[in-house]
């Protein structure tokens, strides 16, 4: 999962000019938070599911590749569906974090339930999910 965060700090940073931090010091249940004005994400490294950490950040990295923009921050909250900037943001994480999941798999290997279970995403998103796979897999 290191490598995993390691690569999306340097896209994030490289490729979008967006600032992250780390941090290890708020609760276990405080999500990550984003400012799109200042470019600025939070990643809350005590989260107590770690392997969602990577979809928070990806998740986060989302709503400034995406051009939201908020008068306050933004926190992190895959659960969110009213909210359409909220569903393309998880859009957006799910299409940032395939292609760690696709690396070294075979096309008859790829499971869109393993994706789900590997970044901890909601059921919810499973049609999302699904459907970015499928995108990715005829490119």
């Amino acid at each position: 999962m290191n490598d995993i965060m390691t690569a999306l700090m340097n896209q994030a940073f490289l490729k979008y000019k967006i600032r992250i931090i780390l941090s290890s010091e708020a609760g276990s249940y405080t999500p990550s938070v984003t400012h799109t004005e200042s470019r600025t994400i939070i990643i809350n490294t005590n989260w107590h599911d770690k392997k969602q950490i990577p979809l928070q950040m990806a998740h986060e990295m989302g709503h400034i590749i995406n051009g939201d923009k908020a008068t306050r921050p933004v926190y992190f909250s895959a659960m969110q569906t009213d909210y359409p900037m909220e569903l393309e943001a998880n859009r957006t994480a799910i299409k940032l974090l395939l292609p760690f999941y696709l690396r070294d798999k075979e096309t008859e290997s790829v499971n869109s339930q393993e994706f789900m279970d590997a970044f901890s995403v909601p059921t919810h998103l499973e049609n999302v999910v699904i459907k970015e796979i499928s995108g990715m897999m005829k490119e």
